[in-house]
């Protein structure tokens, strides 16, 4: 498949989406790319595409970049319980010795108590963060992947602790409040870096891209081109094409 095919089949299959109500199904992508030998890599790298687009692939993990099960059987994907069993590097065990040193004793505080006093409105949102930093850690443990620095994941669970204080007074279950909160704050982050790997490797794809098709169209010298006369012949947005050129370091 060409460079001008695959723009045109991109562009049908995000036409096709937009009518759909910005959602597609995996498997009609499937059947669009996957008829040219297009590589399950390569396809997820569409599917990526697509999301960033703000179009919904049913039958893709966003998060993961896992297929759904018709697609597990094609061989190289892993589940998400699989993806998060990793154990701490060296670094991160250091990490994590130092960062417990900082708080001293974590145990022996009683909850209940703090609870009361919270709702009473004493100032002991500091006591109940220190009590909740063995939580924190685990849910941090559970939850990594290896992709993110740990000592990050306990970072973002502590500062969703420190939000959900901020209502915790209100719930009527605090602990089942704080343990959700912690946990939704790591996992979000996680998919936040997650969408940002895409967005950037979909840019560097991009980049490289872009560099061989205006080396290709500029070989000869004699020839010159402007920013819109390559942006027309590589059917891009001027704005797309210079703040891509801009990274390449051609946009003199």
């Amino acid at each position: 498949m060409n460079i001008q095919e695959f723009q045109d089949k991109l562009k049908e299959i995000q036409t096709l989406a937009m009518k759909n109500g910005k959602q597609v199904q995996a498997e009609l992508v499937k059947q669009f790319f996957g008829e040219e030998g297009m590589d399950q890599e390569k396809l997820k790298k569409v599917f990526d595409f697509l999301e960033i687009q703000g179009i919904t692939v049913h039958g893709y993990s966003k998060k993961s970049g896992d297929f759904s099960k018709e697609f597990q059987s094609q061989g190289d994907t892993k589940s998400v319980e699989e993806a998060q069993q990793v154990p701490l590097t060296a670094e991160e065990e250091e990490y994590l010795t130092e960062y417990l040193e900082t708080f001293g004793e974590i145990d022996g505080f009683d909850r209940e108590r703090l609870f009361m006093d919270l709702r009473a409105g004493e100032d002991v949102k500091e006591r109940i963060l220190k009590s909740y930093q063995r939580e924190v850690v685990e849910i941090a443990r559970e939850l990594h992947s290896g992709e993110i620095f740990f000592g990050d994941l306990l970072q973002e669970g502590n500062m969703g602790l420190l939000m959900a204080l901020e209502q915790a007074a209100e719930k009527e279950e605090i602990h089942t409040w704080l343990m959700s909160e912690i946990r939704s704050a790591i996992r979000l982050f996680m998919e936040e870096q997650s969408q940002q790997k895409k967005e950037d490797d979909i840019l560097v794809e991009k980049v490289r891209n872009l560099e061989a098709k205006v080396k290709e169209l500029t070989e000869d010298e004699d020839v010159k081109y402007s920013v819109e006369e390559l942006a027309a012949f590589l059917d891009m947005d001027v704005e797309e094409m210079e703040s891509v050129l801009r990274l390449t370091g051609d946009d003199k």
